[in-house]
C-alpha cells in the first residue's frame, strides 16, 4: 500500500480561491492570496479591486505603493499565478485611489 504525500493547505488554498474568484467574479476570495504574495505591509495599503479579463487591477492607497509594486510587477505576477494554479492572470495594473 502506497501512501500519497499530503499537500500543505497553502498549496491547495490558492488554486481553490482562484477558481472561486473566476466563477463568482468576487475578488474577496483573492485577498488571502494577495496578502501571501505581497506581504502583510503591502497588503495593508493595496487591494485587488477588479478583474478586467485576465488583468487584475489593484487599488493602492498612495502613489508610492503603486510605484513600488510597478517595479515588482513581474515577480508579483509570477507568484500570483503560481499560487492561483489554473486561474491565471496575464497582467497587473496598479491604480491610486
Amino acid at each position: 500500500m502506497s501512501v500519497r504525500p499530503v499537500k500543505p493547505l497553502s498549496e491547495l488554498l490558492g488554486p481553490l480561491l482562484g477558481k472561486v474568484s473566476a466563477r463568482t467574479g468576487s475578488l474577496a476570495a483573492l485577498s488571502p492570496v494577495w496578502r501571501q504574495v505581497v506581504g502583510e505591509l503591502a497588503a495593508r495599503h493595496t487591494t485587488p479591486a477588479r478583474l478586467e479579463g485576465r488583468t487584475l487591477v489593484v487599488r493602492c492607497d498612495g502613489a508610492a505603493w503603486a510605484e513600488v509594486l510597478e517595479q515588482e510587477r513581474a515577480p508579483v505576477l509570477q507568484k500570483l499565478n503560481a499560487a492561483l494554479g489554473e486561474a491565471r492572470l496575464d497582467s497587473l495594473v496598479f491604480e491610486v485611489a
